[in-house]
């Protein structure tokens, strides 16, 4: 059976490849299609690939690395945020991980992911994907001259999701954070309402209370 295009890109993507001297263009500038995923493709993608994509509806979205600065700012939101929650809630922290779309509601979508910077979870114990009506919250950070994704897309998607709280660390040109939005669930019409603008100290009331200094959170 033919390797799907879709899995064959996946696996072999390689920007290089595509350098100035390239004589024909990929198949996925002329051909949309080819780069749509089923679940059992995306199952049989290598590991290392699945990492660095996200999908909606279907559709491949190649995950931007983000800089060493970058990363060490989410596990530092990511430790202090599992630093102070309460045992009782029973909530679990991760980073960077496949948080899926729901599917049983008219407006749901197909297959769909997101892989945000942190979620803060209700905890389950069965072995099966993290779901979006899980979630309590979720974080992105971003960095100088990006995040249109982050403040635009996601921010619908993650509204239509119903996650309560939607926090976007924005960093500054030395890749420091510099402020921290906190967008908060309206539930009558699933739309995130942003209630706070923080500078140099996160504070949290719900779903529990988190004081977080930004000098806690930047790289030294």
């Amino acid at each position: 059976m033919a390797v799907p295009y879709t899995l064959q890109l996946a696996v072999a993507f390689n920007p290089a490849r595509y350098a100035p001297a390239m004589t024909a263009l990929p198949v996925w500038t002329t051909d949309s299609a080819s780069l749509r995923l089923t679940e059992e493709i995306y199952a049989a993608l290598p590991e290392e690939t699945r990492r660095s994509l996200e999908v909606i509806d279907g559709h491949v979205m190649f995950c931007r690395r983000g800089e060493v600065e970058h990363s060490i700012v989410a596990r530092r939101l990511a430790q202090a945020l599992d630093a102070n929650r309460p045992t009782e809630l029973r909530t679990r922290v991760v980073t960077d991980f496949e948080m899926h779309f729901r599917r049983d509601r008219p407006t749901g979508r197909s297959f769909s992911f997101r892989r945000p910077a942190v979620a803060l979870h209700q905890c389950f114990h069965d072995d099966r994907d993290l779901i979006t009506s899980e979630v309590l919250l979720v974080a992105e950070v971003v960095s100088p001259g990006f995040g249109y994704v982050e403040t635009v897309d996601k921010v619908a998607e993650y509204a239509d999701e119903g996650i309560p709280i939607y926090l976007v660390v924005h960093l500054d040109t030395e890749r420091k954070a510099k402020i921290i939005q906190e967008h908060r669930l309206d539930r009558a019409s699933n739309t995130y309402r942003l209630v706070a603008t923080h500078q140099d100290t996160l504070c949290l009331s719900d779903p529990f209370e988190v004081v977080v200094p930004f000098a806690d959170l930047d790289a030294i």
